[in-house]
Formats: C-alpha cells, sequence, structure tokens
C-alpha cells in the first residue's frame, strides 16, 4: 500500500502506560450481508467498531507531544506479515482497512495463522533527527465481550525509516475472530521522542478449510453423470458434455462468521495441472460441466477456495460415460466416426488428423503427397464430399498458387490423401447480374490472389443426409484480394458439375483482407451454413449467417437454369476474441466434442493442439453463442518420436 506516513506530535514516554490501559465497551455484534459465492458471516458491527476505534485513537493522541515540540516521529505504512489480510471473491489483496470501520470491507487470514511467528505487526518508524525508534503496539479482539486489547507490545529497536516488527503471540489469533490494531512509533526507555498511534487497521480470521460434499445419487441422469456404482445410468455418451453436481460449504465452527466459499476448481488430473480457479461471477452454481475424453469410468477432482485463502480437500467424482453409438458420417468427418476431425500440417510437413474424442494425431497425408511437395503452408478445408461417405473430401490451397486441389478420400482407407486420388479445380467464370454490374471487374480466372478456403458443406442440409446426395456437394467461400494487394473482397462459389463449382456470388467487395475463415457449419440452428471468421489484427471472432437464394445459371448444354446459393450476408456479431498470439492457426469443422454444438480448435506458438466448446444462445431468430473457458489440448503438431 502507498506509504502514507501519519504524522504526530511527539509526547513523553511516560505517558505511554496510561494510554495502553484505556479499554472501551462496544455494542453487540451485528450481522454481515454475504457476498457472491460465501455463506452469511456475523461479525461486530460497523458502530461497534467504531466507537473502539475511537477508543484507540483517544489513547494515540493523549501520548502524544503538544504542538510545536522540535521533535517530531511518525508512524507510516501499516501492515499485516508475513500473511497479508485479501479476499478472493471480489479478488483483493492486501486489505490492511486501515480506519475503514465497516468489517465487509475488510480481508481475512486463513489456516495456521495462530502459529508461532505466522502474524506481525509492521510500520515504518520515523524520526527526523536518526535517533533508532521502536514500535509500539495494541490488539483488540472486537469478537470478545467489551473488545478487549489481547495483546500489547514493543518490536525490537530499528534504524529511523525501518519497519518495526511486533509478533503476535501464537495461538492468539482465533477462528472467527475480527481484530484491529495501531502501532505507534516510540523512543527507548526514558527516551522523549513517541508519534501518535496510526489509524486503527483491521483483520479477520477463517482457520477452517471449505468443504466439498459429492452426491449419492443425481436428479437429472439425461444430462448429468451419476456416481460410479450408484445404479443409475445416464442417458449421456462419450464426446457429450454432461454435469456433475456437488455442494460446496464453508463452515463456521466458532458462529462468528467464515469468510465463505469464493473459488472452485476442477480437472481431470488429481493435481490439478489442467485446472484454473473459477471465482466470483464464474463461480459454478452447484454444478460443473464436463466433457469426459474417454469411455468408460472418468474421475473427475474438485476443490473449493474460501475468501481467506483455505483449501478444501481434494474430492474425486468418479462416474462411467458410456461409448459413442454406432458412428453415421457427419460434415468434418474424415475417419468415419462421426465426429468431425481437424486436418492440420506438422512441423514436419505431413498432414495429421486430430480428434477431441478418439485417436489422435494419426497421419493422414505424407508431406510429399500435399501440392508441391508439402503440406506446409497449404491451406486444407474439408465439410462433405463430392462422392459421398466414408469421409471428407480436402479441398487443398498453396499461398500464391493459381491452382486448388481436391484430395478425394480413400475407400479402403477412410481419412488418407494421396495425389492419386487428387484432381485440379477449374475456377468458373464470372458472370455479373444487372444487380451487380461491377462483381466480375476484377475477378482473376485463376486462384492465385486466393489468400483464405473454407468449404461449407451442403447449402440446403445441416448435415450429411443419405438420400440426399448432390444436395451434400459443398460450396467454397474465399478471400480474394484485389489487384494491388491493399483489399479483399469475399466470394462463394456454389457447387457444381462432379468436382466443380458454379458460377461466383460476390458477398462483400471489400474489408476482407485481414479475415481467417472458419467453418463451423449450421452455429446458428438455421438449417443452412453458417460462417465464422477472426479478425487477425483484434482477434475479434465474429459469427455471420447468410440469405440462401438462387442465382442464374447454364447447364452444360448453354440452357438457363437456377443454382442454390449463399447470396448475401445475412448477419453478423462478435460471440469471442482470440488473439493471434494465442492461436496461430484457427479453424473449427463443427461440433468436436460430440455435445451438440461446435467447437473452435487452434494451434499455439508451441505447436499444441487446443480444443474450445461452446454452446448455442438465443435462437435461430436471433442466434448468439457461447464458448466454455476451458481449453483442451488434443495433440501436438511434432511429429511423433520414431
Amino acid at each position: 500500500m502507498p506509504n502514507r506516513p501519519y504524522e504526530h506530535r511527539t509526547a513523553r514516554a511516560a505517558a505511554t502506560a496510561a494510554a495502553f490501559l484505556v479499554v472501551s465497551a462496544l455494542a453487540a455484534p451485528t450481522a454481515l450481508a454475504a457476498g457472491p459465492g460465501t455463506t452469511a458471516a456475523a461479525g461486530p458491527g460497523t458502530a461497534a467498531v467504531a466507537a473502539a476505534d475511537a477508543a484507540s485513537d483517544a489513547a494515540g493522541a493523549a501520548g502524544a507531544e503538544a504542538e510545536g515540540d522540535p521533535h517530531r516521529a511518525t508512524v507510516s505504512d501499516p501492515h499485516l506479515g508475513p500473511v497479508h489480510p485479501h479476499t478472493l471473491s471480489p479478488a483483493a489483496a492486501d486489505l490492511e482497512s486501515c480506519g475503514l470501520p465497516d468489517p465487509a470491507a475488510w480481508g481475512w487470514i486463513g489456516a495456521g495463522s495462530d502459529a508461532p511467528g505466522a502474524v506481525t505487526l509492521n510500520a515504518t518508524v520515523t524520526d527526523p533527527a536518526g535517533t533508532p525508534l521502536r514500535s509500539a503496539n495494541r490488539l483488540t479482539d472486537y469478537s470478545l465481550p467489551g473488545s478487549p486489547v489481547v495483546a500489547t507490545g514493543h518490536s525490537d529497536t530499528t534504524a529511523s525509516g525501518s519497519v518495526a516488527s511486533f509478533t503476535v503471540p501464537s495461538g492468539l489469533v482465533k477462528d472467527g475472530h475480527a481484530y484491529g490494531w495501531t502501532a505507534r512509533a516510540t523512543g527507548l526507555t526514558g527516551a522523549a521522542h513517541q508519534s501518535a498511534a496510526s489509524p486503527s487497521c483491521h483483520f479477520r480470521v477463517d482457520l477452517t478449510p471449505p468443504t466439498v460434499t459429492l452426491p449419492a445419487e443425481v436428479t437429472d441422469p439425461a444430462h448429468q453423470f451419476p456416481p460410479s456404482g450408484n445404479g443409475q445410468s445416464t442417458g449421456l455418451h462419450l464426446g457429450q458434455s454432461g454435469s456433475l453436481p456437488f455442494t460446496a460449504a464453508d463452515a463456521d465452527p466458532s458462529a462468528l462468521g467464515a469468510s465463505g466459499v469464493a473459488c472452485v476448481r476442477w480437472g481431470f488430473d488429481p493435481q490439478f495441472a489442467d485446472a484454473s480457479w473459477k471465482c466470483g461471477s464464474e463461480l459454478p452454481a452447484g454444478a460443473l460441466t464436463v466433457t469426459p475424453a474417454h469411455w468408460g469410468t472418468n474421475t473427475t477432482y474438485i476443490q473449493v477456495a474460501d475468501n481467506a485463502g483455505n483449501h478444501s480437500q481434494p474430492a474425486a467424482y468418479s462416474y462411467y460415460v458410456p461409448d459413442r453409438p454406432a458412428p453415421s458420417w457427419v460434415y468434418g468427418d474424415v475417419t468415419g466416426d462421426g465426429v468431425p476431425d481437424v486436418l492440420t500440417a506438422d512441423t514436419a510437413g505431413n498432414l495429421r488428423t486430430y480428434s477431441a474424442v478418439g485417436p489422435t494425431g494419426k497421419l493422414a497425408s505424407p508431406a510429399g503427397q500435399g501440392p508441391g511437395g508439402s503440406w506446409g503452408g497449404v491451406q486444407v478445408t474439408h465439410r462433405s464430399s463430392n462422392n459421398g461417405p466414408p469421409a471428407d473430401n480436402v479441398f487443398a490451397h498453396r499461398d500464391g498458387s493459381g491452382f486448388l486441389s481436391l484430395y478425394m478420400t480413400s475407400y479402403s482407407e477412410p481419412g488418407t490423401y494421396n495425389r492419386g486420388l487428387a484432381t485440379t479445380v477449374d475456377k468458373p467464370e464470372c458472370v455479373a447480374p444487372a444487380s451487380d454490374p461491377d462483381r466480375c471487374a476484377d475477378y482473376l480466372t485463376d486462384f492465385s490472389r486466393t489468400l483464405r478456403i473454407a468449404a461449407t458443406g451442403g447449402i440446403t442440409l445441416p448435415d450429411y443426409t443419405q438420400s440426399a446426395q448432390n444436395l451434400n456437394r459443398p460450396g467454397l467461400l474465399t478471400v480474394e484480394a484485389n489487384a494491388d494487394g491493399t483489399d479483399a473482397a469475399l466470394w462463394f462459389y456454389p457447387a457444381g458439375g462432379y468436382n466443380g463449382f458454379d458460377r461466383p456470388v460476390r458477398l462483400a467487395a471489400t474489408g476482407w483482407r485481414d479475415t481467417e475463415l472458419i467453418t463451423p457449419g449450421d452455429w446458428a440452428g438455421q438449417g443452412r451454413p453458417g460462417l465464422w471468421t477472426r479478425d487477425r489484427l483484434t482477434g475479434d471472432v465474429h459469427a455471420l449467417t447468410f440469405t440462401v437464394g438462387t442465382i442464374e445459371s447454364a447447364d452444360p448444354f448453354g440452357d438457363p437454369t437456377e443454382v442454390t446459393a449463399l447470396t448475401a450476408i445475412a448477419g453478423d456479431t462478435v460471440i469471442g476474441n482470440v488473439p493471434v498470439s494465442q492461436w496461430s492457426l484457427i479453424g473449427s469443422e463443427g461440433d468436436l466434442t460430440g455435445n451438440g454444438s461446435p467447437a473452435l480448435w487452434g494451434v499455439t506458438g508451441t505447436g499444441e493442439v487446443q480444443v474450445r466448446a461452446g454452446h448455442r444462445t438465443g435462437s435461430p431468430a436471433a442466434p448468439g453463442f457461447a464458448f466454455e473457458d476451458t481449453v483442451r489440448t488434443i495433440g501436438s503438431t511434432a511429429p511423433p518420436a520414431g
């Protein structure tokens, strides 16, 4: 805290003893209001504290020298140590609460504070003449009848301008009690230099850790994971998110007040290496949301902390997770297991598959099979197939290349890609309609100015439908730079022919140069694909919806026809922020975790492949999306050893 000296005129040391005999009776204690995530904490009333503090101030003033004395000692920066009063929710450190009589504003000290040397009363003592000083201290217990002074004493002598420390006797501070203390600068016995007391500083004590209690059974097994062996069965399966109910409490054995449960953390590691504390408004209300990583018995470890910083014993919640049902192919799936997958290059230039719910890091294509002899520096996108199951086909484009490649998956080895099943996709002609006469003014007939690519899946189908094979063929969104490279437009290419595209639609003419495309599928629940984007300059993640309509085209014989396409951006809202410094590469592919909503994936600067789940908010007419705080690592772009 700032060094703000409380300057007072000095007094004769002989007046000190009388000053320390002043004890004031206080009013009866009153209750404190409970804060967020806390239990109600009774404590001394503000009026009672103010009365006791006034008595201390009067005692301090009685020992001060009159105005005009040439000697003038000061005391400043009173603070507790080595423990410091604090709260976790709201997060506040070094709450010395000097001159604040309202106990609701005081900080807490926790378990171990009654041990020898655990609490010292500290203050800087200064004499203008440089005379060595010590501090004289008094500690008041507001929780005892009459609010008595329970400890007085002097520090060791210290140099002027140094911190003087008085050690509170071990065992003196009690669980649930509230205290106030003052310090003054004083000379050696018989010396004449003495300051008035500092304003009263305050703290409260909570020596009892909180507890976590787990249920014997759950009330909603359709959405919760019951404890193992209790006879209940969950309606969830691997890849789906569910909740784990728990009860957290902060015991108050003294009945004088507890600091209250403030934070909780949980994870699959008993050492909580994969967990972070959630406090205040982030504190879960009686249940945790988890997405188990494997079928069978899982264990989640839960720990809570109170405002004094005491931790509960970790509670181990074990529960059974059924395996996924027999898979059916979905958009974004390259392995045929019914769950979308991440495809990205490793540091050796190989293309690998990463899964949030199954085996991860599988080789999808060796480096030599990539465009130009490596998958490094190649943008890949996949969402549906031109020739049906069992897995997505992959569009690939190397930065600066005029060619767009389509890699079809192997039927014998789904999820593998090689040049033998690759083809080059022609860029279709651009025809400007009367409603947009300038559409094709800056259109290039190859892909050399293409900065980003994103496959959409079927335009009128939210996911793969076996009976509507032609409607499953993916369209393609692209960001294409203008001639001088200073800006870029957003284009949509509807599926056309067997492996190609029909006439493109320009969805936005400018403003897309620094925008990355992310393919979540039908994130808004509207029955058609949407789009997420990231602004590489700000990190903002936007969620876009589209209008679906028809455009004029021509069949292979030149006869007029209509094609279903994305025709306009209907909505655009910011749903998060992921700076490039956190994830240098970002994508989605859809419901990666199996919880029923799309998820984000990204690659960190150190090569970790991570997933962040989320859930829909709002309605299809007014859609929204929220991401979970937990980020899970599912692999690494470092090639496997050996």
